[in-house]
């Protein structure tokens, strides 16, 4: 793994909590996210993951402490320019309107565009080229809501890489997608990582997090967060204590593969 110094996402002193919630989700934490690496969020539904990303995002704000994206402070940027900085590819968007893929894959220029502003042709241009980059260009016209759930994985996918972030937030990519899928977006990832792009990706894929990921940031619902490289974190020890089962891990083939309740 090769280390990156610059910091290009600092949680500092981080406290976070819902409303009328007896202790923090988050409390004092401090992570530092490398420019160009590709990390990984893991641990039991509700430990926090999603409202981590929120957080980055600027979507919610922390009780106390301070996010910063590139050394600045994350209320000092802009919204717009923030959607410069970062995109987001959820789980699943439900959307008020009937795009096309073209047309909602355009949305992605949004921060690039004066307020009211039509998309010109080098947007369309770049909304092909992501469209065909990503395997589903020939989707352009087809309505949204008539894609089968792996093809809006992908048009979702595609929707954020149209907005040139240069961190990238993923929240579980692979989930409910079949193993055709599945293995397209690692390779979308695989290239991603290779591009120099700042993934910060959100998983229960154990294969996911064994192929990408350069750190681990291991969650747990009023627990430090704790990061380290994925050779350290990606342990049967580690992983038993985080999710409550017992865990194997074997190579085959190169990779390390999980076996859960063994």
């Amino acid at each position: 793994m090769t280390e990156k110094t610059d910091i290009v996402v600092t949680l500092d002193d981080v406290t976070f909590s819902w409303a009328a919630a007896d202790i923090p989700l988050f409390e004092k934490v401090n992570l530092n996210f490398p420019n160009g690496s590709t990390a990984c969020l893991i641990g039991p539904n509700g430990s926090g993951k999603t409202t981590m990303m929120e957080l980055i995002l600027g979507w919610r704000r922390a009780v106390s402490g301070s996010i910063r994206l590139e050394g600045r402070t994350i209320s000092s940027i802009p919204s717009r320019e923030r959607g410069r900085m970062m995109a987001l590819v959820p789980q699943e968007e439900r959307l008020p309107f009937s795009y096309s893929v073209l047309e909602y894959v355009l949305l992605g220029r949004a921060p690039y565009l004066p307020p009211l502003a039509a998309p010109g042709k080098p947007d369309r241009e770049l909304a092909l080229e992501a469209l065909d980059r990503v395997g589903i260009v020939h989707l352009s016209h087809r309505a949204v809501p008539r894609l089968s759930g792996g093809e809006k994985r992908m048009v979702l996918i595609t929707r954020a890489l149209v907005q040139e972030p240069r961190i990238l937030l993923l929240d579980e990519p692979a989930n409910h997608l079949d193993p055709a899928n599945r293995e397209r977006v690692m390779d979308i990832l695989d290239n991603l990582k290779s591009s120099g792009i700042t993934l910060i990706i959100s998983s229960h894929e154990p294969d996911m997090v064994t192929r990408l990921a350069d750190w681990v940031i291991l969650l747990h619902a009023g627990r430090k967060p704790v990061m380290g490289s994925s050779n350290a974190m990606i342990v049967p020890e580690k992983l038993s204590e985080l999710y409550g089962v017992k865990v194997k891990i074997i190579e085959a083939e190169g990779r390390r593969i999980i076996l859960w309740g063994k």
